[in-house]
């Protein structure tokens, strides 16, 4: 009898003992998922709020880093053509955004360089039907990015005075996915900020000047031709940008001994007419030129151009005593080894 007693004692010690090795697997099971989920929803926010506000700032800081890049660019190429610096200057641009390791890649901007064309080609003199001669007018200015400037009298006294070029233009695109996308060009010796394809500010002017002092009007201006081979490129980091001054001359004009004062033309085919615009006008309304010595109609219309055609803005001066203008001619070539 007590052996009996003693087996079903021992098998109800054994079966209360996996029962409370059960319940201890149970809740080891519980406690990770809990664990798990803790960690999970942690991650989401991460994921959701702290990620974005991450990436935000590495892409602004992009968009600010770039917006240097154009500074330093512009500034090199202006003191090529005015103090005489170093033929071949090298700026570095920054091409890409900072990443979030395994979690989010790099915003990669792409960097591109166009040297444009004019279908045709340019007037010279025209005549036309009894109108006015047509001095460096695009004969299809359509998709013509180019820069005119002309004067009755030019240095030495010339008569009709022009010069005309097709400008090109140094492009950086930066997608951004968190910040504003943000596209810089420089064009005409000016830095240009277009912001999702519709709001446009002159970033870094031109050296262009109007002004009107004791009853002297006299412009200062420059006019500057990029060339170089049609590039594109897309990488991360940065990469060296070059520019090599292939000519430069300084040109001053005050008119003849008979006509001490006479007419100057500014003239751009742009597709960031807004930003020109806002520059001429905010030029002309802080000179002091009366307003029946200029003709000037300011852009009022839509600053998207999703088509890519030119616009055309003209400033006429007329009465003008003095013009100081630099005329100058850059190359640029992006890359390691570019000169």
């Amino acid at each position: 009898m007590g052996g009996v007693a003693a087996q079903r004692s021992a098998r109800r010690y054994r079966r209360a003992r996996r029962l409370r090795s059960h319940k201890r697997g149970v809740v080891a099971v519980i406690g990770t998922l809990l664990s798990l989920l803790v960690f999970f929803a942690l991650f989401g926010i991460f994921l959701t709020q702290y990620l974005p506000l991450w990436m935000t700032d590495n892409e602004s800081a992009f968009t600010s880093a770039a917006a240097n890049s154009f500074a330093q660019f512009k500034g090199d190429v202006d003191s090529q053509y005015v103090l005489d610096a170093p033929p071949v200057l090298g700026a570095p641009f920054t091409v890409s955004s900072a990443g979030i390791p395994l979690l989010a890649q790099p915003t990669e901007g792409t960097l591109s360089f166009l040297p444009q064309t004019c279908p045709a080609g340019f007037y010279t003199v025209l005549n036309d039907g009894g109108n006015a001669s047509r001095i460096g007018q695009p004969v299809n200015p359509a998709y013509c990015i180019f820069e005119n400037q002309t004067m009755s009298y030019g240095p030495g006294g010339i008569p009709n005075f022009n010069l005309e070029a097709v400008t090109g233009v140094l492009e950086l695109q930066l997608p951004n996915r968190y910040f504003t996308g943000e596209t810089f060009q420089y064009e005409a010796d000016g830095v240009i900020q277009v912001q999702s394809g519709s709001y446009q500010i002159m970033a870094f002017a031109p050296p262009f000047n109007v002004t009107r002092i004791a009853g002297n009007t006299t412009v200062a201006s420059t006019f500057l031709q990029l060339s170089g081979n049609a590039t594109s490129f897309i990488s991360q980091g940065t990469v060296e940008v070059y520019s090599h001054l292939r000519f430069s001359q300084y040109l001053t004009s005050n008119g003849i001994p008979t006509a001490r004062s006479f007419q100057y033309t500014y003239e751009v085919g742009t597709q960031n007419p807004c930003a020109w615009s806002q520059l001429i006008q905010s030029q002309l309304s802080t000179s002091g030129v009366p307003a029946n010595q200029s003709i000037w109609h300011p852009y009022v219309g839509s600053c998207a151009n999703p088509s890519g055609t030119t616009t055309v803005l003209q400033l006429t001066l007329t009465a003008v005593n003095y013009v100081q203008l630099y005329y100058a001619g850059s190359q640029v070539s992006i890359g390691i080894g570019s000169s």
